[in-house]
């Protein structure tokens, strides 16, 4: 045997002795090393709950997208070709596909061969060691095929180095990430898998050595921060079947990224009230059969003192079928007690407060508070009702108020006074000087303002302590009680399938008479501006609008939102 030969045999002998050596300790470790793999397997096919295990506790905006393409078929089946459009436009300028069409690479063949579960988690993560400094970004998504998504991130890098980046690889413990700087000084480009079981892509390398410290388990996780954890580490989070869009906002930015994303300048006051207040903010969004769903959850760190109840609101029963618009609710008082004590530690809301009560004074010479809201503690509505007669001819709608009254002679002692500072009234909120006529319809007995021989307004009682106001002569529709009411009209019932029947109020909007209406209403200049064309060719494919306010519990309140849509033509 030749020297060579034989220094061959030894070092295999020498291998073979050292993995029989090493084969005890490897099977002592494999049950656990078994245990931690698979666990993160199921935590990473868990949608956002999840992904959240590799998310740093410190992320305080968090956005899961679903990438799966049936969620999106169904939404393709609802609007009109130009709202069609409108929305194609904002998916090709999502983030997703703005980093895909950056990286030169197609979400079909470079992506959803490995993505586990479809969803892809964009977190607002801030470094504890600088809470002034922005916030970075983190995008990642759980893997279910290690090789194929490597070959995206190194698909990406070189898409990147082509454009002018520099990648290093470096390592921090066993996990090697690559970083290129970009024209941004305060952000670079960083890539890594981690584990195998993450893609993770942020802007900072701090930010993937915090996410790898998390995977790892020697920092905390989203997912163990207890209000994240009671959100989503249930399946009765949300009725939307499966979700397109989840977003958590932590109660310390909630209001303050809401008011960035929408271009509004909040009050300072307000937000650091909101961050003492506010333990978390959440939506999900999706469709179901009648168009899209929304849900947006407010957590409040404590216990609502006096949360308004929720209820099956008897005041729909006094409305016809025919009214479009509607906003009910219970207990006016109390919300406009609510408002007031919020307001005090507010300037500015204080100071509307007092306009308020002011311009009320003004013109009715009564006291908002004592006089007029304080009996108003039952159900309460709002609501628009077409109608062609009288005053109403050229509108072609008008409006009602219904309120429960828990103060049958209070109510009456200040419908009493309105009616006379209408009479001697010279202008304002109310009409000039009316004249005071009763009038009987049905079994009711009624009064109305009137000028001349022209009815501008009518009120009166109806059954259950409800008291009313209506403009023109609309209460002819709605008294007595109407012979189909709003909840059993056609409309009604498919704009609200599916939200929740018992509930502290609704907001109602049938669109197709809104928008007949608004054609018979709004000048051609108004209509032929580029501007109003946009917006009507969304409006266009909405069928109505449905919203509901519920308190789940002392600390939780949900507002659901449902679009019901058109088809979209063939479908």
């Amino acid at each position: 045997m030749s020297k060579s030969s034989r220094k061959s045999a030894k070092q295999k002998q020498s291998a073979m002795l050292m993995y029989i050596g090493i084969g005890a300790a490897a099977i002592a470790t494999v049950a656990g090393g078994a245990y931690f793999y698979f666990s993160q397997r199921s935590l990473a096919s868990q949608g956002i709950f999840g992904v959240a295990a590799a998310i740093p506790q410190e992320a305080k905006v968090v956005m899961a997208f679903n990438t799966k393409s049936e969620p999106w078929n169904k939404l393709a089946q609802f609007g009109t070709p130009a709202s069609q459009k409108l929305i194609g436009d904002g998916i090709t300028k999502s983030p997703l596909n703005s980093l895909l069409v950056q990286s030169k690479t197609e979400y079909s063949r470079d992506v959803q061969p490995w993505l586990e579960g479809g969803y892809i988690v964009t977190a607002l993560v801030q470094n504890a060691a600088q809470p002034q400094a922005p916030a970075a970004t983190l995008v990642i998504a759980p893997t279910r095929d290690r090789a194929k998504s490597d070959a995206f991130l190194a698909k990406y890098r070189e898409a990147l180095i082509q454009q002018g980046a520099k990648f290093n690889a470096k390592q921090y413990k066993d996990v090697t990430y690559y970083e290129s700087p970009t024209r941004d000084p305060n952000n670079s480009v960083v890539t890594a898998d981690i584990g195998g079981q993450y893609v993770a892509i942020a802007t900072s390398s701090t930010l993937i050595q915090q996410a790898i410290d998390t995977y790892k388990g020697s920092s905390p996780s989203l997912a163990n921060k207890p209000i994240f954890a009671k959100i989503y580490g249930t399946s009765t989070q949300t009725k939307v079947a499966e979700p397109l869009l989840q977003v958590y906002l932590d109660g310390d930015v909630a209001l303050e990224f809401i008011g960035s994303q929408a271009n509004l300048n909040l009050n300072e006051a307000a937000i650091a009230q909101s961050r003492r207040e506010l333990d978390a903010m959440t939506l999900t969004g999706g469709t179901q059969k009648e168009g899209l769903r929304f849900e947006i959850n407010t957590y409040l760190k404590n216990d609502n003192s006096s949360p308004l109840a929720n209820n099956e609101a008897k005041v729909l029963n006094l409305l016809p079928q025919e009214t479009f618009l509607l906003v009910s609710g219970v207990n006016l008082y109390q919300s406009w007690q609510s408002l007031v004590a919020q307001g005090k530690g507010n300037a500015s809301s204080a100071q509307l407060i007092e306009q308020i009560r002011k311009a009320v004074k003004d013109s009715t010479k009564l006291d908002l508070d004592q006089d007029i809201l304080k009996w108003m503690n039952g159900e309460f509505a709002i609501a628009a009702i077409p109608n062609n007669q009288g005053i109403l001819a050229n509108s072609g709608f008008g409006f009602a108020a219904i309120v429960q009254a828990s103060d049958q002679n209070a109510a009456k002692t200040t419908l009493e006074k309105i009616d006379k500072v209408a009479q001697a009234n010279s202008g304002g909120l109310l009409p000039k000087g009316v004249d005071l006529k009763s009038k009987q319809i049905g079994d009711k007995s009624v009064v109305t303002w009137a000028i001349g021989n022209t009815t501008v307004a009518t009120r009166g009682n109806l059954d259950n302590n409800f008291v009313f106001w209506s403009m023109g002569g609309l209460a002819d529709v709605f008294v007595p009680k109407p012979a189909r009411t709003l909840p059993e009209s056609s409309p009604f019932q498919i704009l609200t399938t599916g939200l929740p029947k018992s509930n502290g109020g609704y907001f109602y909007l049938n669109m197709t008479t809104a928008l007949t209406l608004a054609d018979r209403l709004l000048p051609p200049e108004v209509k032929s501006n580029p501007n109003f064309t946009e917006v009507r060719s969304v409006l266009d494919a909405i069928n109505g609008i449905a919203v509901t306010s519920t308190n789940v519990d002392s600390k939780t309140t949900r507002l659901d939102f449902l679009f019901t849509l058109q088809p979209t033509p063939g479908n």
